[in-house]
């Protein structure tokens, strides 16, 4: 027997009997999927969920093994921390390396640390003091003379630059470690000496490098020459009374 169909629903998108059937097979089926799914989910949760007993370090350590070998990471993280210019430093860095690194990159990272080491030998031998490779502590004037030495100006300034560059290296001699105290003056002079030559009318002295200078002398303990340096300048420039009393009290500070 022929469906039939609903004279009453116009738009009626289930209205026959085999239509009404077929409807409920597909719901049964929808029904049925989705407690596979579900169950599939809950099996795949269970299965993952790592056992109590185990850190969630050795949870990482199992999953990166899975993605990348462990020895990678620890490279990575370790030639991150690699500084140009702390080879005591990237001597524990790369001693670290050869030790947990990956054994195909061992001898590369034995041939760095040798470089390193006889970086750090040259440097120590320069500054007149050996190398402590254990403690890699830097003392206060240590420190005072990398910062400062951060700040100066590169070549190709102009003598208002190296009248800067005076000052700092005065005032490492001043501040940094004893032992390279004489070196700092000397090189404070140097750039005073440079600054002066370099100009080519006396007169182009601007208030900076005028400061700078006496400051530099004073810092050296140089007064009379200090003074000396005043004189010259006001009878170059005529910088004015209150200007000169100014420099005059820098010395006397």
């Amino acid at each position: 027997m022929k469906d039939v169909k609903n004279t009453t629903c116009e738009k009626c998108y289930v209205c026959t009997r085999s239509q009404k059937i077929w409807a409920w097979i597909v719901l049964g089926g929808i029904f049925v999927c989705g407690m596979m799914a579900g169950a599939f989910i809950w099996e795949q949760k269970n299965v993952r969920m790592p056992d109590s007993t185990i850190s969630v370090h050795e949870n990482v350590e199992q999953f990166v093994g899975q993605e990348i070998a462990p020895c990678r990471v620890k490279e990575e993280k370790l030639l991150d921390m690699v500084h140009p210019d702390d080879h005591v430093l990237n001597i524990r860095i790369y001693e670290t390396l050869v030790q947990i690194g990956c054994d195909e990159n061992k001898e590369k990272f034995n041939n760095m640390l040798k470089t390193e080491r006889e970086l750090a030998d040259a440097i120590g031998y320069v500054y007149g003091r050996p190398v402590d490779y254990v403690s890699n502590k830097m003392r206060p004037c240590e420190q005072i003379e990398r910062q400062l030495s951060d700040t100066l100006r590169d070549g190709g300034v102009d003598s208002e630059g190296h009248s800067y560059n005076a000052a700092v290296y005065a005032k490492m001699a001043e501040d940094g470690c004893p032992e390279n105290s004489d070196r700092y003056a000397q090189l404070a002079l140097d750039e005073l000496q440079i600054a002066d030559g370099i100009k080519v009318q006396e007169r182009a002295i601007s208030d900076t490098e005028m400061f700078n200078t006496v400051g530099t002398y004073k810092k050296l303990q140089m007064q009379n020459e200090a003074k000396k340096y005043i004189k010259k300048v006001e009878k170059l420039v005529n910088p004015g009374i209150d200007f000169i009393l100014e420099l005059q009290r820098v010395i006397e500070e």
